[in-house]
């Protein structure tokens, strides 16, 4: 039998969770959702993932006004499509209006240098002269990972916080969503460059869509870690729910829907059921190049925004290279919105709301269900180094069994509090275990495991494959199963960092391909910085507990989905 959806409070919590309940539907009433965030004036600040791009007047904010969660209100818009953080807090946080308690903005792309990509790996609007895509990958990387975008994501959300005041309001950081389906044939000998000839188009293949996909799930987690890490700042204590900015992270809502799906001509943009748009047009090259349509080459900047970099660029190649000819790509109606290109569309953009609006309603929280829990991995999921040897087991398993029935399955621990976690094991030996545990088919797998690979160099390369090899198995065995896949809790021991990074970013992808194809299986962030290590790399008994919280809340998002069954009879 399933169970009851309710919403849970925000505010000033005792305990880990209170409970308020929804109406019959499940779906949350302005009141419910006052309770929880009660809006005064709300901004929205940012690049142009706010700044009503993709989806045209239909943006998320636009579409978050007709919400009962949103109260009414409407925001102040202050985004700039060519904002980077710090244009955010020097020209947008100042022109808060007073009484401002909600926040909602995107920003960082800008930062780690998006267009200039995009424009390498994909449109090549400079044409022979095409920057390098591996090398502003790498770049990108290895700025995400440096001080300055560190200290720049600290600055913005100390001034935001300073505006709403240290004791009210939200922020939600709003992130992005991966471009393509990474593995299809469909894109293979599909170019979205802009000029004909050879030489010129880049192609999208396999390993070009991966590397651009990879590079979003980095973006992404290095700003849930400095988010978390800031608020860890602000709030010491366990409960994550009183945590004042919260990241919105809505990129498995795009599962089905991104760019070289399986069964689109294409990339498939401009089908409804693709929710970004790409520009494709290479089908009826043009033989002249249409220098009315592009900017200026002596004025224009080539370091403006979307459209402005895409058309001027355009119009200096072609002036230096005048046998260059545009694709219908590079010269059709698409040139007065290259804005749009890589934007989520309405259909995005909605998604994008409706993650906002779930995480405003803080629910549903779980009742009436009975949860068989198999917890798998290694000395973490064991509950190695906290103060009962534990971990989060006991935390989650106190919460959880208030409402609802509560079995742990497991060859390793004592009951009620069995697991399935084995001290210095790597994925390959925890992918032979599971078989002990999964004839007792739970209905909700948790994973964390991997940390032993890493810090061996354990062909650390082809870890997040392994990985995937082991969710492959259980969803085999219990295909029922919701299984909670743990991106890393990184390592602070030397060298070690980068490794963690780099494999979430992967493992990312690896879970969204299992979803996409109709599979239970969700990432799970885990709210945990190098600062809740006792040694570097498991958990102090704080960071255990919020870890405890984090696999719940990803029970609620996989309640509200619908996934969770009855245990199977055995």
């Amino acid at each position: 039998m399933g169970g009851t959806l309710i919403a849970c409070t925000f505010g000033s919590l005792v305990t880990v969770l209170s409970i308020l309940v929804t109406t019959t539907d499940g779906a949350p009433t302005s009141a419910q959702c006052a309770a929880n965030l009660p809006i005064q004036n709300w901004a929205s600040l940012g690049d142009s993932y706010s700044n009503i791009v993709g989806g045209g007047a239909q943006d998320y904010e636009k579409l978050m006004e007709s919400d009962p969660c949103l109260q009414g209100k409407k925001p102040q818009y202050l985004s700039n499509p060519d904002a980077t953080i710090s244009f955010v807090a020097d020209q947008e946080v100042p022109k808060l209006l007073q009484n401002t308690n909600y926040l909602t903005f995107s920003a960082g792309a800008n930062d780690i240098g998006l267009v200039q990509i995009l424009d390498a790996c994909v449109y090549n609007f400079i044409g022979s002269a095409s920057l390098d895509c591996t090398q502003l990958l790498a770049n990108a990387a290895s700025f995400m990972s440096g001080a300055a975008f560190a200290s720049s994501w600290n600055n913005l959300l100390t001034k935001t916080r300073s505006v709403l005041g240290p004791n009210s309001g939200k922020i939600h950081v709003v992130g992005n969503a991966a471009f393509f389906a990474e593995s299809t044939p469909s894109c293979t000998q599909t170019s979205l460059a802009v000029y004909v000839g050879q030489g010129q188009q880049k192609y999208l293949t396999p390993t070009v869509r991966k590397k651009l996909n990879e590079l979003i799930h980095r973006f992404n987690w290095w700003q849930n870690y400095l988010v978390t890490k800031y608020n860890r700042a602000q709030v010491p204590g366990e409960n994550i729910r009183q945590y004042p900015v919260q990241y919105i992270d809505y990129d498995d809502r795009f599962n089905q829907h991104r760019l070289c799906r399986f069964g689109v001509e294409g990339t498939g943009s401009g089908d409804v059921n693709t929710w970004f748009a790409a520009g494709d047009g290479l089908k009826t090259p043009i033989t002249r190049a249409p220098y009315e349509k592009l900017k200026p080459p002596a004025t224009c900047n080539p370091n403006g925004g979307w459209n402005e970099y895409a058309t001027c660029r355009m119009a200096k190649s072609i002036q230096r290279t005048p046998y260059l000819t545009l694709t219908k790509s590079g010269s059709g109606t698409n040139l007065n919105n290259w804005e749009r290109i890589m934007h989520p569309t309405t259909q995005g953009q909605n998604a994008i709301r409706d993650e906002i609006v779930s995480q405003i309603a803080q629910g549903p929280t779980l009742s009436g269900y009975n949860l068989r829990i198999l917890p798998l991995g290694a000395s973490i999921t064991q509950g190695f180094a906290s103060s009962d040897g534990l971990g989060f087991r006991k935390t989650m398993y106190d919460t959880l069994r208030k409402t609802n029935t509560v079995t742990y399955v497991g060859s390793q621990g004592t009951a009620p509090l069995l697991h399935e976690g084995h001290p210095g094991w790597i994925i390959k030996d925890v992918d032979t275990v599971a078989g002990v545990s999964l004839p007792s088919r739970p209905n909700v797998v948790l994973i964390h495991v991997g940390t032993n690979d890493l810090l061996t160099n354990n062909n650390i390369d082809q870890a997040p494959d392994r990985l995937g090899t082991l969710i492959d198995h259980v969803t085999s065995v219990a295909p029922d199963a919701v299984v909670l896949v743990s991106q890393l809790i990184p390592s602070s021991r030397p060298g070690a960092f980068d490794k963690f990074v780099t494999f979430n970013a992967r493992l990312a992808s690896v879970i969204n391909l299992r979803q996409g194809a109709g599979k239970k299986v969700m990432k799970v962030w885990m709210p945990i910085t190098t600062d809740d290590l006792i040694d570097g790399v498991h958990p102090n008994d704080a960071g255990y507990n919020k870890m405890a919280q984090a696999w719940i809340q990803a029970l609620q998002r996989a309640a509200g989905r619908g996934w969770i069954g009855a245990p199977v009879r055995i």
